[in-house]
């Protein structure tokens, strides 16, 4: 499926890996791509992200459930929560 945006969504994750030093520094892919959100976790948590249709440097606050979210994602916005297990998947 074609998004407004331009990007294409897929039903599956083909490339994953761990959302790292949310602490310190938001987090983009090197490559631009855009990305779901797994939580791993065990709560929803509510982050700051920029969706793949926004512009640079415009972020909205959402809520991500336990398992794999449907916001098709360009970058997340640092934030002191420790405890976060997210993951990212195309």
């Amino acid at each position: 499926m074609v998004m407004r945006s331009g990007e294409n969504e897929g039903n599956t994750i083909s490339r994953m890996g761990v959302i790292t030093n949310l602490q310190n520094a938001d987090f983009e892919l090197r490559d631009g791509q855009p990305f779901y959100i797994k939580n791993d976790g065990y709560k929803d948590v509510e982050l700051q992200v920029r969706l793949s249709g926004m512009a640079v440097g415009e972020f909205i606050n959402t809520t991500f459930a336990v398992g794999w979210n449907r916001e098709v994602v360009k970058e997340v916005r640092q934030t002191p929560l420790s405890y976060l297990n997210l993951k990212w998947g195309y």
